[in-house]
């Protein structure tokens, strides 16, 4: 598949370079080593898109947050899961 078809399949957020970018940055094997990866990545995607990276790399962290919180927990309790037959 060329660079173009994947570019048109998937949203800007999602393409391979994006994705190698946060797992090259996560598999840094100290603090320093992924500042330095960081500035790589961002030299290399440049600034939106190294946003996106760095948007990935922070979403467990985020997710964590959610659902620690008295929002998600009164939703998670009044949900319903509907079943279609």
């Amino acid at each position: 598949m060329t660079k173009d078809k994947i570019k048109k399949i998937a949203p800007e957020h999602l393409q391979p370079k994006i994705i190698a970018g946060a797992i090259y940055i996560h598999n840094g094997k100290d603090i320093q080593e992924k500042i330095e990866r960081t500035e790589v990545v961002q030299k290399t995607v440049g600034d939106k898109l190294a946003t996106y990276v760095m948007a990935l790399l922070v979403l467990p962290q985020l997710m964590e947050q959610v659902m620690k919180s008295d929002d998600f927990t009164t939703w998670s309790k009044n949900y319903r899961p509907r079943t279609v037959n």
